[in-house]
Order: structure tokens, then C-alpha cells, then sequence
């Protein structure tokens, strides 16, 4: 399947950066869904004709309601109403998780060890979350295999694969999400940086938590940009 992103590759910026000899890009694998947040995540993102699953889930929560509503079937308006409350209970909870990426992020105390500088052509695979973005399109992914990098011009980037998954055998990501996502930032952007560790689907990984103020797009240059984070 061809993608609709990542046709065109990441910005060149002017420099060195690319005179060096290519590396060949190994992704890491895409991490397994075992937790209850993995789970929000990918039926929030998986499609069946069309609609995410897990609005499917809203979809057949109401519908029972009504069936049993209308069709007076036993229990009546009792078992209605605990249908609905099921639909706004999974709701809340997938608010709850979408507001945190769908993972837990705990900072350290102690103060962060001293820097290395990297060279322009290497680069360090990582796992990202956060807003990544690509050809004007903004989108929140959790955990997604992808590369840190510098440019000679000690521009920060990650560029990122969502590569094609499938859900429980029946669903599928989005097509128009499959392929390259980029974040690109200065030191001057960048407001701070935590050390920590995040849990996600069962696993704790030592983390780096990115906050910078993103450079505005098209009409919104006169507004100040919002500060968003990036958990690598």
C-alpha cells in the first residue's frame, strides 16, 4: 500500500548533514497492545468501514438502549439506562487517557546528566509520543517507532513511521496516518527537559519529556505558539 505520507523526505537544511555516508534505517518495532490504555489507544486509531472501533462501541452501546427501549424487552428502561451509562463511562475514561497520550510519564528529581553532542549524521532510534506532524497535518500518536536526530545547523528533528497494523483480525489504522511524521525544534524553542520513566502497555522505559513552543503554521504566525511535549 502506498502512503500518503513521508513522500517527499524530511527538509535539508543547509550543511553538511547530508554529504556523510546514508545509514540504513531500522525502525523499532511496533510495541504490543497489552494494557488498557494500549487498547484505547488502538480502537481509537483502528477503522472498520470507515469508523474508529471504539465508536463502534458507542454506536452499539446506544443502539442496545434503544432495542431494549423500544422493544420492551426484559428489564425494560432499567437496562436501557445501564447501556447508556456504559457508553458515557467509556467515554470518560477514553477522555481521560487521550489527555495523558495514553501513557503514564513520572519525573525524576535528580538533576539530568551532562550532554554529548551527536554527530549531525547519527542517528538514535527512540520511541515517540506527542504531536507529530507532516504536509500542514497535525496528529497525537502514542509510542511510535521512530528516529532523533541533529542537523548541521544543530536543528533538532525526529521523523517517525506508523506503519500498517490491524486490530483484533477485523480492523485497520487509518490509511491516511500510514507513513512519515515529522518534529522539528531549536534550543530556542525548547522551555525544558525532564528525565523520567513511562509506562505504557505494561512496560517502563526511561524517558526524555521534550517541552518546546512549535513554530506557528500559515494564518496563525501572529499568535503565540502553544507549548506541547514530546516524550522520546
Amino acid at each position: 500500500m502506498s502512503s500518503q505520507n513521508g513522500n517527499k523526505p524530511a527538509p535539508r537544511p543547509a550543511g553538511g548533514a547530508f554529504t556523510s555516508r546514508s545509514q540504513p534505517t531500522q525502525f523499532l518495532p511496533d510495541l504490543p497492545v497489552t494494557s488498557w490504555r494500549a487498547r484505547f489507544y488502538a480502537a481509537e486509531r483502528a477503522r472498520v468501514a470507515g469508523i474508529a472501533v471504539l465508536r463502534w462501541g458507542y454506536i452499539l452501546a446506544v443502539g442496545a438502549a434503544i432495542v431494549w427501549l423500544l422493544g420492551r424487552l426484559p428489564g425494560g428502561w432499567v437496562v436501557a439506562l445501564l447501556w447508556l451509562a456504559g457508553a458515557l463511562a467509556l467515554a470518560v475514561a477514553a477522555r481521560l487517557a487521550r489527555r495523558g497520550y495514553h501513557v503514564t510519564f513520572t519525573a525524576k528529581t535528580a538533576p539530568l546528566p551532562p550532554g554529548e553532542l551527536l554527530p549531525a549524521a547519527e542517528k538514535v532510534p527512540v520511541y515517540v509520543t506527542g504531536n507529530l506532524g507532516v504536509e500542514q497535518k497535525q496528529r497525537a500518536f502514542t509510542m511510535v517507532p521512530g528516529f532523533y536526530r541533529t542537523f548541521a545547523t544543530r536543528e533538532h528533528a525526529l521523523l517517525c513511521r506508523v506503519g500498517e497494523r490491524r486490530l483484533w483480525g477485523i480492523a485497520s489504522w487509518p490509511e491516511e496516518e500510514i507513513g512519515l511524521w515529522y518534529a522539528f525544534f531549536t534550543a530556542r524553542q525548547i522551555v525544558h527537559i525532564e528525565a523520567g520513566s513511562l509506562v505504557y502497555g505494561g512496560q517502563t522505559l526511561d524517558t526524555l519529556a521534550v517541552t518546546y513552543r512549535p513554530t506557528p503554521h500559515g494564518g496563525k504566525r501572529r499568535r503565540a505558539p502553544e507549548v506541547t511535549t514530546l516524550y522520546l
